[in-house]
């Protein structure tokens, strides 16, 4: 995951790969929670066209759908900084 969102520029199907992981993003652990947040937020920055809509999907899967107090405030922190 982290790869992805590293070299998500040089990979043509990121967003695809990303999604597939996205779609099981509650049942996934902590620490893979917290991966493809941060990698989706990267492939935003890096194609953000064809991310628009992936990032919003994980923002609210992290902050609204999670009890995990880390993986909610590194979205909030996401969220307010795209959002400026």
């Amino acid at each position: 995951i982290w790869i992805i969102g590293e070299y998500a520029e040089r990979i043509v199907d990121a967003g695809d790969r990303l999604e597939h992981f996205i779609d099981s993003f509650e049942e996934e652990g902590a620490m893979v929670q917290l991966q493809l947040l941060t990698s989706t937020v990267k492939l935003f920055l890096k194609k953000p066209d064809k991310a628009k809509g992936l990032v919003q999907k994980v923002l609210n899967l992290a902050t609204e759908a999670s009890d995990n107090p880390d993986l909610r405030d590194r979205g909030y922190v996401y969220w307010r900084l795209l959002s400026t």
